[in-house]
């Protein structure tokens, strides 16, 4: 039975099959659907769990062979192999596919993989763990999905992540799940149990790290957010980074503003491009490049001595439609 990855849950609720396959495009995916398929089998009773990894040369009689031993810990079995890009070969193959025409009873067999070529998808060996079990394999998110995700995976945390505080943790990390799953981890391990997230506590968390900062000062510069870009300048510099990560997210900016490309960004940034704009005539936004250049003359002390980060906080208030830095 195939399944999609937001399906597992349920399918473990209606009870446990002999095998399970899961692999796919997400890391992060499999790994939440494997460790959910482990907890299930605790839950019913697999208390002893044996891992292998599946490397080139492995002996494939281990996999009878721990299926038929007795346990001298428990009863029931989990018996996990590792198969990285499943090319497991014929024997391999020939062994998955007698295992899945008799499974052993009181066995819990648990496969998992990375991303798998089309081929592997529709060999023998796949074919047998479909028909006899679960096989899920987690295909990229699309961009609307993530921050639901985002929010179930924070339920699951023990939090509870607003869907405007989702959005923007899916917007600063771009679509990478595994960045964003690692962002929300930290976040969690900062908050109490229970806690209630929203956008300012995504930004005091991730905004930590210096490239989502600087993510974050474009956004403020683009949505006119006066205070929100002198904040962004100021963490930047009291952490001690330098001007120039800052400085190439806006000059990216700048020539989408140009050009109106857009193509790539996540839809919020898009709205916030679009916005920005509206706000100025397309000339403007050409007469800007010669003062990015100088900011970047600056930065690499090629300058006429400007301040690296009075200059860059000059072409951001520009950009933004303001005159001068806001207090907070």
């Amino acid at each position: 039975m195939q399944i999609k990855a937001e399906q597992l849950a349920s399918a473990l609720e209606r009870g446990l099959q002999p095998i399970y396959l899961l692999a796919g495009e997400e890391p992060v995916l499999v790994a939440d659907a494997a460790s959910a398929v482990r907890k299930a089998a605790r839950r019913q009773g697999f208390g002893e769990r044996v891992v292998h990894e599946v490397e080139r040369g492995f002996d494939w009689s281990v996999l009878g062979g721990e299926a038929a031993s007795l346990s001298l810990f428990a009863e029931r079995r989990l018996i996990e192999l590792r198969l990285g890009g499943g090319k497991l070969g014929d024997d391999g193959s020939a062994a998955l596919c007698a295992y899945a025409k008799d499974p052993a009873p009181d066995v819990l067999l648990l496969l998992t993989g990375e991303s798998f070529e089309r081929r592997i998808r529709d060999s023998a060996w796949y074919r047998a763990c479909d028909s006899t079990g679960v096989v899920m394999y987690a295909w990229p998110l699309e961009a609307t999905a993530m921050p639901r995700w985002l929010v179930a995976r924070a339920r699951s945390l023990g939090v509870e992540l607003n869907e405007a505080a989702a959005s923007l943790l899916a917007d600063l990390t771009e679509g990478n799940l595994l960045v964003a799953a690692q962002e929300l981890d930290k976040l969690v391990l900062l908050s109490p149990p229970g806690a209630a997230l929203g956008r300012d506590s995504v930004l005091q968390a991730v905004t930590d790290n210096p490239r989502f900062a600087a993510r974050d000062l474009a956004d403020a510069v683009l949505a006119g957010d006066g205070r929100r870009l002198t904040r962004a300048l100021a963490h930047l510099k009291d952490a001690g980074e330098t001007p120039i990560l800052a400085l190439w997210q806006l000059t990216q900016d700048l020539q989408r503003l140009i050009d109106g490309n857009m193509a790539g960004q996540p839809p919020r940034r898009r709205e916030l491009l679009t916005r920005a704009q509206r706000r100025r005539p397309a000339a403007f936004w050409q007469s800007l490049r010669a003062q990015a250049a100088l900011v970047d003359r600056a930065c690499k002390g090629v300058g006429k001595g400007a301040e690296p980060w009075l200059a860059l906080a000059s072409l951001a208030l520009r950009m933004a439609g303001h005159s001068r830095l806001q207090g907070n």
